[in-house]
């Protein structure tokens, strides 16, 4: 049975977002984050991840900064403690790595399943996929889990 207090909102991404950033984090599996079933093929774990990398994304350029645009490499790190904690509130954890190339060099040691979706089997770990990129020298690696 659902609480008296539950919100229904309907609608795309961004106002998934503007609902979001509405108020301060809320608690920790407390918003109910409902995604539309895979197209026919598209394995779950990728399905979820696309989707939480799409949010992440949106959740990223609330923080543009006007002059710039916005860029991940220009993203402070209570920024990414914010849109971690938005993302606690729906049951997930967002991660972010920054890697040298000689320090990514070293922890290049797993399968890029974002890149080669072929890999990706139903046993899958949403946290085991993950999407990088080259930004001002840097090599950043996003990644996503079940909260704990």
């Amino acid at each position: 049975m659902e609480s008296e207090d539950t919100e229904y909102i309907s609608g795309q991404g961004d106002d998934f977002i503007t609902f979001l950033f509405s108020s301060n984090p809320r608690e920790k599996n407390t918003v109910k984050l409902e995604l539309d079933p895979p197209e026919k093929g598209v394995k779950i774990g990728q399905h979820i991840f696309q989707e939480l990398l799409m949010t992440f994304t949106m959740c990223l350029k609330h923080f543009k900064n006007e002059n710039e645009g916005f860029n991940i490499d220009k993203i402070s790190k209570e920024n990414l403690e914010t849109i971690d904690k938005h993302f606690q509130s729906f049951g997930f954890t967002v991660n972010v790595e920054r890697f040298t190339v000689h320090d990514y060099l070293d922890n290049m040691k797993m399968p890029n399943y974002f890149k080669d979706k072929h890999l990706i089997k139903e046993d899958t770990l949403l946290k085991d996929i993950y999407y990088e990129s080259l930004v001002a020298g840097y090599i950043y690696r996003i990644t996503f889990d079940f909260l704990r």
